[in-house]
């Protein structure tokens, strides 16, 4: 599709829809991959889509896709991965390669699409994947977050529903687990289906269109505080950058309040309008021995949510000072099983 400005697609009769959903591997804290781990936080893992064509007013289901990834770098399932998705080890040795699962995804596709995805973390994972292994990684097609949606018509406008939560609100029946793409995709279509089903198709489209965004326009957000010779000072400045969300300038709820590891300050943040953020300053000293607060935030991927899920448990047995340092000896991992 190339460039192209959300406020200009229209949606209508023949529009393709592809609703996505991944799972994804992470990294191990600490353990050295031999790669920069901020490139490629989460590792494809299984890929599920459904397509959907818009016709008279609603969607007509047009076929299914399903692939499971065998990882290259995060080769061992992350604990917390392994415990959402039910996958083992050697079930992901036997998935297709990337370089060769992702083409495939791309036919299923076609070329002109909208991407639909439950929660907006997917399309960066994507992109990321997509980067590491060679591809292009702009999508080049515009997405929407269907969760958000789903809650303004469901009654349930700034609250951050389940699959399953939407699955039973529309009594859809459940014949498949949850967390693995293809069953997460298959119902996150069907939802998608019931919506137009239940609401005038006029107003969804609207609400669609207004949610459409271009997912190649990067979503992280910088601050730097100013400098101080004092460290008590620079860290109550981390603990005060995330005020406002960046797009409607609505005070943001901590949803995990600041908390700070050594040199790091962590926080889960929540706009009702645009979801949760992440939010991570760390604190340096410049040249003159000056100190600040460099942080990021950005929306909330499922990575994130692990990440500061252990770092909040470190927070909780360790307090600031962290998790002690292991002795070399115990720090060695043990050579992990060959995929």
């Amino acid at each position: 599709m190339g460039t192209f400005k959300t406020s200009d697609i229209q949606i209508t009769e023949g529009t393709v829809f592809i609703i996505l959903d991944l799972e994804w591997n992470q990294p191990f804290p600490g353990k050295d991959y031999g790669i920069d781990v901020s490139t490629l936080r989460g590792e494809i893992i299984d890929i599920g889509a459904e397509k959907y064509i818009f016709t008279c007013g609603g969607l007509v289901h047009q076929g299914s896709f399903s692939m499971q990834v065998r990882p290259k770098v995060y080769r061992k399932l992350h604990y917390h991965v392994q415990k959402l998705t039910h996958k083992t080890n050697k079930e992901i040795k036997n998935g297709t390669p990337f370089e060769e699962a992702f083409p495939e995804y791309l036919s299923f596709c076609g070329d002109n699409y909208i991407l639909v995805c439950w929660g907006n973390s997917d399309p960066d994972i994507l992109k990321q994947n997509m980067k590491f292994f060679g591809f292009d990684e702009n999508i080049d097609q515009p997405f929407f977050d269907l969760q958000p949606v789903f809650s303004r018509f469901a009654g349930e406008r700034g609250q951050q529903r389940s699959v399953e939560f939407a699955v039973d609100y529309y009594n859809i029946p459940k014949d498949d687990t949850f967390h693995s793409a293809w069953a997460d995709s298959h119902y996150t279509g069907l939802i998608f289906k019931a919506m137009f089903e239940h609401n005038k198709s006029q107003e969804l489209l609207a609400v669609i269109g207004s949610s459409l965004r271009d997912p190649d326009i990067i979503k992280d957000f910088t601050f730097m505080s100013g400098e101080t010779d004092e460290l008590e000072k620079v860290y109550n400045m981390a603990f005060e950058f995330p005020q406002l969300c960046p797009f409607c300038n609505e005070k943001l709820t901590p949803k995990m309040k600041p908390f700070r590891i050594r040199k790091s300050v962590y926080a889960l943040l929540e706009c009702r309008e645009h979801g949760d953020y992440f939010y991570r300053a760390r604190i340096k000293k410049n040249k003159q021995s000056k100190y600040f607060a460099a942080a990021v935030m950005r929306f909330a991927a499922q990575s994130d949510y692990y990440l500061i899920a252990d770092k909040a448990e470190e927070f909780k047995k360790f307090g600031v000072k962290g998790e002690p340092p292991k002795p070399k000896e115990e720090a060695s991992e043990t050579e992990e099983t060959k995929l």
